[in-house]
Parts: structure tokens; sequence; C-alpha cells
């Protein structure tokens, strides 16, 4: 799963590394630990109301995701992640597998590995900022403006991560971004093509065990990340 992960890179980074073409308003601040229902920053390609090409953007969007149909927002907080094996069939995320398709960029995310009575955090990264499948939706508020939010497709782990927990967010290559994110895909194909090479896709990452303030939502900074020894 997904639970809590770490964005700190600039926006200004974000544009150039996902090659965007606008960026929306109320961008978030650096965050080096990110719990469910926080914005945080996604890239979306929404598909044009006429034959102009589409334009890839920058947006703020609440993390947990709140579907068009739904009540009130407080849905969202039990749909911060969605299992890849099923988002295609679930009322709660179809319409977006089709449609709207999001990269969620991390620098790294958090994960607990559970033994004995114990459980360990542990900080897993890549080289460089990585991006998350994500799917996003528009709900209406009450006083008429529209709410953005996103979820983060997970599927099984593999390799090395899973030792610490049975699942993983799909980690979406640099090389298939373009496909994930074109409108014109048919939605589950991409959904398939990314769940596919997301065992390979892990094997470039590393991980390493980190102290366990980052399980209170109040602790930040980048000092979280820090490895420390396990004893």
């Amino acid at each position: 799963m997904c639970g809590r992960y770490v964005m700190a890179t600039p926006a200004s980074d974000l544009v150039a590394l996902f090659e965007i073409d606008e960026s929306g308003d109320g961008l978030p601040e650096p965050n080096w630990n990110i719990p469910p229902t926080t914005t945080v920053p996604i890239v979306v390609e929404p598909s044009p109301r006429d034959e102009t090409p589409p334009i890839r953007r920058l947006e703020a969007a609440r993390w947990g995701l709140v579907p068009a149909w739904a009540d009130d927002p407080s849905i969202g907080v039990r749909a911060f992640n969605a299992r890849a094996e099923t988002a295609a069939e679930k009322p709660m995320f179809r319409d977006a597998v089709r449609e709207r398709r999001a990269l969620v960029p991390a620098d790294g995310w958090y994960e607990w590995q559970k033994q004995a009575e114990t459980k360990t955090p542990h900080y897993i990264h890549g080289e460089a900022p990585i991006s998350f499948a994500g799917l996003y939706a528009w709900w209406k508020q009450p006083d008429g403006f529209w709410l953005l939010s996103t979820t983060i497709l997970t599927t099984a782990a593999a390799g090395e991560l899973a030792g610490i927990h049975e699942r993983m967010p799909v980690v979406v290559s640099a090389e298939m971004r373009d496909a994930w994110l074109d409108p014109t895909e048919d939605g589950e194909a991409a959904l398939g093509a990314v769940v596919a090479e997301a065992a390979e896709t892990a094997e470039s990452l590393t991980m390493h065990v980190v102290d366990r303030r980052v399980g209170n939502v109040r602790e930040t900074g980048a000092g979280l990340m820090a490895p420390i020894n396990p004893a």
C-alpha cells in the first residue's frame, strides 16, 4: 500500500521533469511526511474539447478520491489507494481508469515492515523523483467550487519490497508516462501495461530503515528520510 510519502522536489523541477504545459494554482509546499487527505501535486492530461492537442497540467489535488457522484468528500478518506487488480470494475474508480488517469510525483514513500510484535518503517526511493500511477476525479462542492482529488494505484509487492509489505504503489517508468496519461489510450490496457512492468520498475528502487517518527503526522523535515541503524 501507500499510506505516507515524500514530495519535496520543487514545482519548477516537476515542470521540467514531466514536461508540463501549464501549472495550476495552489500547488503545495515540499512535504516529507504526506498523509491521506493532504493536498498533493498531480500530473494530468485531460481530453481536449476540440481538435487541439491535450495540455499536460500540474495541479493541486486532495489525496483521497472523491467521485462525482459522492454525497460528501468524506468518502475520500478510504479511497487514498486503489487496488490495480479491481480498479477497472469498482464503481469508485472505473470511470477514472477509462478517462482520468494521473501521475502522482513523489521522491519516495514510507512502508512499515511487521516482525513479530514490532513494526519497522522503511523509506523506499529511486535516484530521481518517481511517479505513482494515479487516478483523479472532480467533485462539485456545495459552494459551487470544484474539488480535484486523486488516488494511488497499488499492486502486489515484488522483489525486496515483498519482504517489507505485501502491497506496493504502481511506479510508472519514465518510458510509460506518456501512454499512461494519454486520454486516447484504452484505460484498461494502459492499466495492464503499467502493472505488468511494475515488478521490473521496483527493482530500480532502494530502501533503508528510518526513524519511527514518520508514524507521527506532525513530524516533518528532510531528516525523516535519513537512514538509521535498525538495532
